[in-house]
C-alpha cells in the first residue's frame, strides 16, 4: 500500500513584477505575503497535506482517524483511513511529538470513482457509492489482513448515468443504510442481510441532493430542487414534507446538513443554495423557514458537484458552506431572520488559494470539508488539487 499522502512545506518562488508562482499557479505576490502574515493571528494551527489523489469525502472513525478515497473514473482509486498526527490527536498542549504526518491505517482499491462514502458508527463497515454504478459497496476496515480494508459485499441500488446512489447509515440495532439517487427509488435496506425494510412512497422521480438520518427509524431527504422530506421506516406514508421558500423563483440546486436534536432543541435542517442561500427549518414544519440568509459567496463560482454545508459540532448556532471556490465560510446563524440579508462570514478559510494550485495553472476547488467530533474550532478540508488542510481558527469576536 502506498503511503497515499505527506505534508509538505510550501514556499513561493519571487519573480519579476507583482506577482507569485506557487505550485505553477501565479498570485499576486502582495496579496499572498499579507495573507502569511494575517494567517499567524487567524489560526492556531494550519497543517497542510499533499495527498496522493484528490478526495470529494472525509469521514470520520472515532476521534483520531479519517477515510478519504479517490475520484477518477479513469483509473483504481485508493480507499484510505489516516490517522492524525499525534499533536492533532490530544486534547491538552502536547509538547514535542515525533509524528507529524498523516498515517495510513487501513487501505484498499476501489474499481469506481467514490463519491459518497459512509462509516457505519460502531462498526468497522464503511459504504461507498459512485456514478452510473447501481450498487452501494460494502467494504470491511481490518480484515484478514490488519492494514486492509477489503470489499466485504454490495447492495443493490438503483443506477443512474447522470449522478450517483446518496447514502447514509444508522447504527440501529441491525445498522441500515437508506440509499437512492431519485426519490420513487429510495430504500433502506439492512447492512448484513441486505434485506430491502422500506421503500419511499413517492411516484416522482426528482434528484437526490442529500441523504441523513435524524435517527435510526427517521431520515430526511433533500431533492437538488430544495423539496424535503421526512421518513419515518416504520410508517408507509411521507410523515412531513415542505420546499425551500424564496421570495423569487429560482433554478438553484440545494443541499443539506441535519444539526441533530438534543434536549432542549429539536432537529434543524441546514439547507444551502447553488446561489449562495441558506435557509433554517425545524424538522417539525419544513414549510415554514427559521432564518434565512445569503452567504457572501457571490464573488466566487460554484461547482455544483462539490457544493457543502455542514453544523458544527460543538458550537452553537455555527455552520459551514464549501464548494464556492478555493474558500470554506463559517457562518453564525443566531442573528439572522427571515428576511434572507447577505451575512458576513465569521471566519473564511483561504488556504487552498493561498497554499496550492492545479496542474493546469488554475486554482483548486475544496471538493468537501468537515467539522473535527471533538475539538470545536477545528475542521478538515480537501481540493481537486490533492491538497488535504486540517486547520484551527480563531474566533476574535467571542475570543477562543
Amino acid at each position: 500500500m502506498a503511503a497515499g499522502c505527506q505534508c509538505v512545506v510550501l514556499e513561493g518562488i519571487q519573480v519579476p513584477g507583482s506577482q507569485l508562482s506557487l505550485r505553477g499557479r501565479m498570485v499576486d505576490s502582495e496579496e499572498y505575503e499579507d495573507w502569511m502574515v494575517e494567517s499567524i493571528r487567524l489560526y492556531k494551527d494550519l497543517h497542510d497535506f499533499e495527498l496522493q489523489d484528490p478526495t470529494r469525502v472525509i469521514e470520520w472513525i472515532g476521534e483520531k482517524s479519517i477515510c478519504v478515497a479517490g475520484y477518477d473514473d479513469t483509473k483504481t482509486n485508493e480507499v484510505l483511513q489516516l490517522l492524525f498526527p499525534q499533536k492533532l490527536n490530544v486534547k491538552e498542549n502536547p509538547g514535542l511529538c515525533p509524528e507529524r504526518d498523516l498515517k495510513v491505517e487501513h487501505g484498499g482499491f476501489s474499481e469506481q470513482p467514490v463519491c459518497s462514502l459512509r462509516h457505519v458508527p460502531g462498526t468497522s463497515l464503511l459504504l461507498t457509492s459512485g456514478p452510473a454504478s447501481g450498487v452501494v459497496q460494502v467494504w470491511q476496515i481490518g480484515a484478514e489482513d490488519k492494514d486492509v480494508i477489503k470489499h466485504a459485499g454490495s447492495i443493490q441500488s438503483d443506477a443512474s448515468t447522470d449522478t450517483w446512489t446518496k447514502i447514509a447509515t444508522s447504527a440501529a440495532a441491525s445498522p441500515c443504510v437508506v440509499h437512492g439517487s431519485k426519490t420513487n427509488s429510495v430504500h433502506v435496506t439492512e447492512i448484513e442481510s441486505t434485506k430491502q425494510i422500506y421503500t419511499l412512497a413517492e411516484s416522482s422521480s426528482e434528484a437526490v441532493s442529500t441523504l441523513s438520518f435524524l435517527d435510526p427509524h427517521t431520515f430526511h431527504l433533500c431533492c437538488l430542487s430544495g423539496r424535503q422530506i421526512m421518513a419515518d421506516v416504520r410508517q408507509p406514508e411521507i410523515s412531513c414534507e415542505g420546499h425551500v421558500a424564496l421570495a423569487t423563483p429560482s433554478s438553484a440546486h440545494w443541499c443539506a446538513a441535519v444539526k441533530p436534536a438534543n434536549q432542549d432543541t429539536h432537529a434543524i435542517i441546514a439547507s444551502l443554495s447553488s446561489e449562495g442561500h441558506i435557509i433554517l427549518a425545524d424538522t417539525r414544519n419544513l414549510v415554514a423557514p427559521l432564518k434565512c440568509a445569503r452567504g457572501n459567496a457571490s464573488d466566487s463560482v460554484l461547482s455544483q458537484n462539490f457544493m457543502c454545508i455542514r453544523w458544527a459540532p460543538r458550537l452553537e448556532d455555527c455552520l459551514s458552506i464549501s464548494g464556492f471556490g478555493s474558500s470554506v465560510r463559517i457562518y453564525d446563524t443566531q442573528d439572522w431572520d427571515t428576511a434572507g440579508k447577505e451575512a458576513e462570514a465569521l471566519f473564511t478559510h483561504r488556504g487552498h488559494h493561498f497554499m496550492g494550485g492545479c496542474d493546469d495553472g488554475s486554482a483548486p476547488w475544496v471538493t468537501t470539508h468537515s467539522w473535527h467530533p471533538w475539538k470545536e474550532s477545528t475542521l478538515v478540508s480537501a481540493a481537486n488539487d490533492g491538497s488535504l488542510h486540517i486547520w484551527d481558527w480563531v474566533d476574535s469576536a467571542a475570543g477562543r
